[in-house]
């Protein structure tokens, strides 16, 4: 018989898929790539520039997130290829490549768009910083 106190093992491998935002991280993610108005407006740096298409997409997707944390209106957080090769400033093959291809298994399809699950930021985080590096 387990015992309340007791973890379970298997919990090292499940994900909560109500995860909590770490804002820290997001932020760490964002930072030097991105800044947002109150309005929702996204301005990208030069380093974001410098970024290959699929990791303009997931900053892209992060700046949504910050923005619906920051409950600015008429945001929904998941975006469409249209909307992210758009707003990324990347091409409509990059993007549909990015979300359907490439970043499938980091991303979740929610409505007509896609999101970047709040477990997963860390993973994007990593992804990110390899461009730095290099």
């Amino acid at each position: 018989m387990k015992m309340q106190n007791e973890n379970d093992v298997l919990d090292e491998i499940f994900v909560d898929k109500n995860e909590p935002v770490d804002k820290s991280l997001l932020v760490d993610i964002l930072k030097g790539y991105a800044t947002i108005d109150n309005a929702g407006t996204i301005v990208y740096s030069e380093d974001y520039d410098k970024l290959v298409g699929h990791k303009k997409v997931l900053i892209y997707l992060c700046c949504k997130k910050a923005m619906i944390l920051k409950g600015i209106n008429g945001i929904i957080e998941s975006a469409g290829q249209s909307e992210v090769s758009e707003s990324a400033r990347v091409t409509l093959d990059v993007a549909r490549n990015t979300l359907h291809k490439k970043h499938k298994k980091l991303l979740k399809k929610d409505g007509k768009g896609y999101i970047i699950p709040n477990y997963n930021l860390i993973k994007v985080k990593d992804i990110i910083k390899v461009e730095k590096n290099e």
